[in-house]
């Protein structure tokens, strides 16, 4: 399992933890909000992110108990929210919105 440290605090990132990737790495859910609400982004999109990687979490909690469509419904899901996570970040961290 691949390993990353927080490009804004430098903490280890666990696996179960909200993070998301940036321009400059791996980030701690919380640190890029925190950041990014200092910058004035909007909080609507900070809390649309939480919410995909919240989801993100979830599926993957329970994908390796799951068999058949069930599973692979869950790992198609999974990697739907992993996409609008990854445009949310995007448009947060370059603030072109």
């Amino acid at each position: 399992m691949a390993k990353w440290n927080c490009s804004i605090c430098s903490k280890e990132i666990s696996y179960n933890e909200l993070f998301t990737f940036t321009r400059d790495g791996a980030v701690h859910y919380e640190c890029f909000r925190d950041d990014a609400l200092k910058r004035g982004k909007d909080e609507i999109l900070l809390d649309m992110l939480k919410k995909e990687l919240e989801m993100i979490v979830e599926y993957k909690k329970h994908i390796n108990n799951l068999e058949g469509k069930v599973k692979e419904l869950f790992e198609a899901n999974e990697k739907d929210a992993e996409k609008h996570a990854a445009l949310l970040t995007k448009i947060v961290d370059e603030g072109k919105y």
